[in-house]
């Protein structure tokens, strides 16, 4: 198993990104957090451009929201999979949305999984959990 793994998050709350990373903290790997607050960040940190042409590697996860400025998670979900060297990263969305037509449209559009926020702090918190066993931590043979 790989020692450390790079996540982008993806959300233009800060409160989030902080509860986003204590969750993360409590993973059983290392983890390296790109923070980024809308789609258009998210596109210039995967395709190195601007202030992050010097990025040496892709994330290994990226945790979307969908409510975020100048360029929603539907549309940044609909950028990243024109460009097939992306397409191979899990995106997880992370949003305030319970609408089930949301979570499918997100899916539909390629998103591995679709978490509901909550209104608790320890709803984010126990999210990130999950997804860092879903996604980093290795499964005891059967």
């Amino acid at each position: 198993m790989r020692e450390k793994f790079t996540i982008l998050i993806a959300d233009d709350d800060l409160d989030d990104h902080d509860l986003m990373r204590r969750g993360l903290s409590e993973c059983k790997v290392r983890v390296d957090i790109v923070p980024v607050y809308d789609g258009i960040q998210v596109m210039d940190y995967l395709l190195r451009r601007h202030k992050f042409k010097n990025v040496e590697s892709l994330p290994d996860l990226i945790l979307l929201d969908l409510n975020m400025p100048l360029m929603d998670g539907f549309s940044t979900l609909k950028e990243i999979k024109k460009y097939p060297h992306l397409q191979p990263i899990p995106i997880y969305v992370i949003t305030t949305s319970r609408n089930m037509d949301d979570m499918d449209k997100a899916l539909n559009l390629g998103a591995y999984g679709f978490y509901s926020k909550g209104s608790k702090s320890k709803d984010i918190v126990d999210i990130m959990r999950s997804v860092c066993q879903e996604c980093f931590e290795e499964k005891p043979a059967l």
